[in-house]
C-alpha cells in the first residue's frame, strides 16, 4: 500500500502540466503512487502524462471522455491504494520536495484522519500574491500547529491542502458531486465532519495558479454554484455547524447573487430564480440568531433587490414569479 495516493485531473493543461509533475515526482516520500486522469484534453496533455509515465512507475494514468474535474477526481478515488489521498490541480505544484512526507508524518503521529497546510496564490507569470485573506476566507491560512476539532473551525474550502485517510472516505462514501461549480466544498465539509478533527500544519504546502476562468459565470456554474451552496446548507444544519452555515448563507448573499444577475436574462433564468428561491429556504435565520449569527429579516439575497428594482423596466422579469414574491417581502 503506497503512503499517499496524488489525484491529478487533467484538462487542456499542456502549458503547467510539467511543473506540476516535477513537483510531484520529486517528493521526499517516495512511498506514492500518481493517479493522472486525462479527462478529454483536446491538446498535447495525454502525450506529456505518458511521457512522463514511461519514466516514472509510480504514475497511473486513466485516459477517459470528458465528463468534468468532479467525476475525474472521483475515478482517482477508486483507483486508488494509498493510505491517504491528496489532490492536486494539474495548473498548481508543491511548494517544496517535503510537503507530503511532511502532511503523512503530522497525521501519523497525531492519529487523525486528515492533515494540512496553507496555500500560496501566484499569478500566470509566477508573481507570488500577498496573502491576506478576507474574513469569509480567513480558513485558508493557520497560525500554529495543532490538533484542531472541525466544529471549531468550520470552513468549506481548502481541500486540495489536504491529505485524507482513503478508507474513511470510501467507508463513508465520500465522493464530489457533479457540479461543474462548487463541487469540491461539500466534499470537504463531508470529509471533514466524518474525520471530527483535523491536524493544522503550519507551512505553506500548497501553490494556487491565478487563472481566468471563462465559464466561471456562465448559467450551468450558477446553478451548480447554487446547488453546491445548497448541499452545504443542509448538512451544516444537520450537525449543528452554525459558524459554517452563516459563511455559506453570506456566500449566496453575496457571489451567489452576483453571478445570478449575470445571468438574469438568460433563457434559464426561471429555473435559475427558483433555485435560488429553493436554496435560499434552506437558510435557518432563527436558528442562526440563536447561535449568535443573525442575519437580516427577512432574507432576501442581494440577487432579488437587483431584480425587484430592474422588473420595472423589463417585463420578462417583472412576470416572474420568484420576482414577485420578493417583492412582497421587500416592502414588508
Amino acid at each position: 500500500m503506497p503512503k499517499i495516493s496524488v489525484i491529478i485531473p487533467v484538462y487542456n493543461v499542456e502549458k503547467y502540466l510539467p511543473a506540476c509533475l516535477d513537483s510531484v515526482i520529486t517528493q521526499t516520500l517516495r512511498d506514492i503512487e500518481i493517479i493522472c486522469i486525462n479527462d478529454g484534453s483536446p491538446d498535447n496533455s495525454l502525450a506529456i502524462l505518458q511521457d512522463y509515465a514511461a519514466k516514472d512507475e509510480r504514475i497511473v494514468l486513466i485516459d477517459k471522455q470528458n465528463e468534468g474535474v468532479g467525476k475525474a477526481r472521483n475515478d482517482g478515488i477508486r483507483a486508488a491504494a494509498g493510505e491517504f489521498i491528496a489532490f492536486m490541480d494539474s495548473d498548481d505544484y508543491y511548494p517544496a520536495p517535503d510537503v507530503l512526507e511532511k502532511l503523512y508524518t503530522a497525521a501519523k503521529k497525531n492519529n487523525v484522519k486528515i492533515a494540512g497546510g496553507y496555500r500560496v496564490k501566484f499569478t500566470e507569470n509566477g508573481t507570488i500574491t500577498e496573502e491576506k485573506y478576507p474574513i469569509n476566507d480567513s480558513g485558508l491560512s493557520f497560525s500554529a500547529n495543532g490538533v484542531t476539532d472541525y466544529k471549531d473551525y468550520q470552513f468549506d474550502y481548502g481541500f486540495t491542502l489536504y491529505i485524507f485517510e482513503r478508507e474513511m472516505l470510501i467507508a463513508n462514501n465520500i465522493f464530489f458531486p457533479p457540479y461543474k461549480r462548487f463541487q469540491d466544498p461539500p466534499f470537504f465539509v463531508r470529509a471533514m465532519i466524518a474525520a471530527g478533527r483535523f491536524y493544522a500544519c503550519d507551512f505553506p504546502c500548497y501553490r494556487y495558479r491565478l487563472l481566468p476562468m471563462a465559464s466561471k459565470y456562465n448559467i450551468r456554474s450558477t446553478l451548480d454554484y447554487l446547488h453546491g451552496l445548497a448541499d452545504n446548507l443542509n448538512v451544516s444544519r444537520d450537525n449543528n455547524l452554525a459558524k459554517l452555515h452563516y459563511l455559506t448563507a453570506q456566500r449566496l448573499n453575496k457571489e451567489g447573487s452576483f453571478m445570478a444577475i449575470q445571468n438574469l436574462f438568460d433563457e434559464r433564468a426561471s429555473e435559475l430564480l427558483a433555485l435560488f428561491i429553493k436554496t435560499t429556504a434552506a437558510v435557518d435565520t432563527e436558528w442562526l440568531k440563536n447561535e449568535g449569527y443573525p442575519l437580516p429579516e427577512p432574507f432576501v439575497p442581494e440577487v432579488f433587490t437587483y431584480a425587484v428594482s430592474t422588473a420595472e423596466k423589463y417585463e420578462k422579469i417583472r412576470n416572474n414569479k420568484a420576482v414577485k414574491a420578493a417583492s412582497k417581502l421587500l416592502k414588508r
